[in-house]
Order: C-alpha cells, then sequence, then structure tokens
C-alpha cells in the first residue's frame, strides 16, 4: 500500500511539472522566436555602418505624398452595412475593421512621427485618412507589439479622450496586447486593457479575438528586448440568421516560417480577409527574419488559407531601403508568380475600404430585428 501510495504521487508531481513546463516561446524573463536559428543574429553595427557609411540607397521620404492614399470615406465608416464586412485602411498597420456593429481598430499611429519623441525619428509622409476625433465608436483595439511604428503614447493618449468617448457613450475601448504589454498602459492609467498568449481567445458579444503566433521581436529601450511578447491576431465572427460566418486576420509585423502560418491556416480553416505587411523588408541580410517582403507575403496568404487581403505596413513611414512605390509593383510580380489573381491580395490605397462583395447576405431579411440580436 506504501509504495502504491508513492507511486501515485510520484506520478501525480509528474503531471503538476508538466503542467507548469512554459510555452516553448516563454524564455527566462522573456519572448523568443521558434524557428530563427540561435546563432543568427543581424548586427544593427554593420547596418548602421551601411545605413550611414557606406553604399546602401536609402529613399527620401518625400513632402505631402499623395500617392496610394485617399481621404477615408466617413459616410461609409460611420454607416456601414450590418452585415456586408469592410476595413479601411488608415495608414501603416493602422486598420479599422467593421462587422456587425463592432468596431475593431489595429495598431493605431496617428502621430506625426514613429518614435520616443515626436522632435525626432521616421516622420510620416502621408497623413492618416481619417482622424482620431472622425472615428466611429471603437470596441476593441489590438496591438502586435510595442515598437514605436505600432504603439504610439500620443496615439493611445487620443484614443482615450477621443470625440467618441467624449461625446458619445463615455465607454473605453478594450485593450488587447500580448504578454508583457499591461503595465505600459498601467502607467498612463487606463485600466481597460487584458493580456494575451498565442492561441488564448477572448470573446465580447459575437466577436472571437485570438492572439496568435508572429516572427518577430519587442523593444522599446535598450533594457527590455524581448520581456514583451508580439503576436498576429484573428477576428471571426459566427453564422448568422442573416449572414455567414466571418474570419479576418492581422498580421501586424512579422518574418516569415513555413510552420507558424500553416498552422493558423489549419486553426482557422478559412480566412475570409487579411491584413498583412508588404513593407519594410530591405536589405534582406538584415530584415528577412522579422519583416516579410512581398513574396513572403504571398506565402503567408496562401498558408493561413486567405481568401482576400490588402497590404499593410507600407507608404507611411520610410523605415528601410526599398524604394516607397516598390512594394506594390513587388506584391503583383508574386501574385503573378505563384498563378494567383493580383486582385485577391492587393496594395490597396490608404483611405480605401476593402468590403466583402462575396458575402452572403439576406437582402431580404427584417432588418429591423438586427439591433436587438
Amino acid at each position: 500500500m506504501f509504495a502504491l501510495k508513492m507511486i501515485t504521487l510520484f506520478i501525480i508531481s509528474l503531471s503538476s511539472v508538466s503542467a507548469a513546463t512554459p510555452p516553448a516561446h516563454h524564455g527566462d524573463g522573456t519572448f523568443r522566436n521558434l524557428y530563427i536559428p540561435e546563432d543568427y543574429k543581424p548586427s544593427f553595427a554593420a547596418f548602421f555602418k551601411a545605413r550611414f557609411f557606406g553604399d546602401m540607397e536609402w529613399p527620401e521620404a518625400p513632402e505631402n505624398h499623395r500617392e496610394f492614399w485617399q481621404p477615408a470615406d466617413l459616410e461609409k465608416i460611420h454607416n456601414p452595412n450590418h452585415d456586408i464586412a469592410q476595413a479601411t485602411l488608415i495608414g501603416h498597420s493602422t486598420v479599422l475593421l467593421q462587422y456587425r456593429g463592432m468596431n475593431v481598430l489595429t495598431d493605431p499611429i496617428f502621430s506625426e512621427r514613429s518614435s520616443f519623441s515626436q522632435s525626432i525619428g521616421p516622420k510620416r509622409f502621408t497623413p492618416p485618412a481619417i482622424s482620431v476625433d472622425d472615428l466611429p465608436n471603437i470596441d476593441v483595439i489590438v496591438i502586435s507589439h510595442n515598437h514605436y511604428d505600432h504603439l504610439d503614447e500620443g496615439t493611445v493618449n487620443a484614443l482615450t479622450q477621443a470625440k467618441f468617448i467624449r461625446e458619445v457613450n463615455g465607454k473605453q475601448p478594450l485593450w488587447l496586447v500580448p504578454l508583457g504589454l499591461k503595465e505600459w498602459f498601467e502607467d498612463f492609467d487606463i485600466a481597460n486593457v487584458e493580456e494575451m498568449d498565442w492561441w488564448d481567445t477572448r470573446t465580447i458579444g459575437e466577436l472571437t479575438v485570438q492572439a496568435q503566433p508572429s516572427q518577430h521581436w519587442s523593444r522599446r529601450s535598450l533594457f527590455d528586448t524581448n520581456k514583451s511578447l508580439w503576436a498576429s491576431w484573428s477576428f471571426s465572427w459566427p453564422q448568422s440568421q442573416y449572414s455567414d460566418k466571418f474570419t479576418a486576420w492581422f498580421g501586424g509585423d512579422t518574418g516569415y516560417n513555413p510552420y507558424q502560418f500553416k498552422e493558423i491556416g489549419e486553426a482557422l480553416g478559412k480566412v475570409d480577409f487579411a491584413m498583412i505587411p508588404i513593407g519594410a523588408y530591405e536589405p534582406r541580410w538584415f530584415m528577412k527574419t522579422h519583416h516579410v517582403n512581398p513574396a513572403d507575403a504571398v506565402e503567408i496568404f496562401k498558408d493561413i488559407n486567405a481568401q482576400s487581403a490588402f497590404g499593410i505596413h507600407w507608404n507611411t513611414f520610410v523605415l528601410t531601403a526599398e524604394g516607397i512605390d516598390q512594394p506594390p509593383v513587388a506584391l503583383e510580380r508574386a501574385m503573378q508568380a505563384n498563378g494567383l489573381p493580383s486582385d485577391r491580395f492587393q496594395a490597396i490605397n490608404i483611405g480605401a475600404t476593402w468590403v466583402d462583395v462575396d458575402m452572403n447576405v439576406d437582402m431580404n431579411a427584417d432588418t429591423s430585428k438586427l439591433a436587438a440580436d
């Protein structure tokens, strides 16, 4: 009997150790990528040497650039069709996703510069397609990681005091962020923040949001490298009486590997609409593990089984060495090389609104009931 008890306790202890084993992307106080060789460490010193003292060609940020830009359609944004999904590219990786009365904002940056200071750092050469005060009521905001072009202090503060809060309902949006970022928000007295690990889910009404893997890194200072996680995000609505199930995916900022995005595709089954980065990718010897180029972006498009997509993370800041007009050209070429219709994944204008024209909607339904559903 004593021996049996000891064996039972041993088995229980092994189960407890197994349950306590952290996920593979968790390190000792930091987070890590799973598919980058440990010895691959591109040199920042070599990059800065080539950038400022070598022969690396660096594009100039144009003044008042309006190519691939248009003002957002405020009428469409404030009066969307309840049962047809739509997404407006506001600039860089900031997208307003709208469906069934829910408004989701991704990686918002409305500031003039992507930097710790508005006096120095990359300056935007295209303005946001809409102002903070012209936004509709925002229900959920997701952050992919803490780099300054994705998590902007000035924008965060502006959103907590936006017109839709001041004059409409006084309700703060729900911020969903990767692990390690909640404390940053609490320093600004923002309490409506939830941290999520990869594969964690959060349901808000009909909407299910899931944090999913990406291949990137995090840092806002010299002393916090990879102390917070990075993530992509999926947004899923179930089938309703009036319209189909709908799933969207936001890539944030990521490099490519042939494993994680296939895993996302298997988990989601089908992605109706994706927002995939296509810019900030040269030189490849330095950028390739953490920033996709358009050819990599098409691989992600295929891996996640996306039906439609537009490009993000371009045409706003000069962050890398490729020409500012190169991503759409390279994207179209990559789609053609893969035998895919180029209109399924496009570099749309900043300010343009994607609308799910393929959505099966019962246009004869009694829509007076929609507000109560």
